[in-house]
């Protein structure tokens, strides 16, 4: 197959719902990264290092059913590999304080972690308003399954993703 046909098919393949989906809201990228379990976040982390330069990542961590009650996985990601690239961390979710507590013992400094318990729409709002004005410059969501339904439901009613399975 000639590979300008290979081009052209990736190029008008969208990503799956949450996977590494890329949205724009205002005049910034948010990429929505879903993690489930530590393989599932393991992998996010490797495709993370890809990215040039510091990183601004809006972590949502949630218990709910779909989700699992049990959260202890993240101790099993490897968030270690990150943290020395981390410039700013927002954790939101139901359990957006353990999450915050990994994240600094991965190693990135407290002062670059932020808790935002006011539902995922603030967290959003903090996670943007703490990374660079340079549009350039995305944020990654890494959400977990019920954190990245609402995560959507805010985005779709921003006006920044249509449609939503939640």
């Amino acid at each position: 197959m000639p590979a300008g046909v290979i081009a052209e098919g990736l190029g008008s393949t969208a990503a799956a719902f949450g996977r590494a989906e890329t949205v724009t809201v205002g005049d910034r990228e948010l990429q929505l990264l879903l993690v489930k379990n530590p393989a599932g976040a393991n992998e996010v982390a490797r495709t993370l290092a890809l990215a040039e330069g510091e990183l601004d990542l809006l972590a949502v961590l949630n218990d709910r059913i779909a989700d699992g009650r049990d959260v202890s996985w993240i101790w099993d990601a490897d968030l270690e590999a990150l943290a020395p690239r981390v410039r700013h961390v927002t954790c939101g979710g139901t359990r957006a304080e353990e999450m915050a507590v990994r994240w600094k013992y991965a190693g990135v400094a407290a002062a670059r972690i932020a808790v935002v318990k006011d539902g995922v729409g603030a967290a959003l709002d903090h996670a943007l308003a703490a990374a660079p004005e340079d549009p350039a410059v995305p944020v990654h969501a890494i959400p977990t399954y019920t954190a990245m339904l609402e995560l959507r439901e805010e985005l779709v009613r921003r006006g920044a993703a249509k449609g939503s399975f939640a």
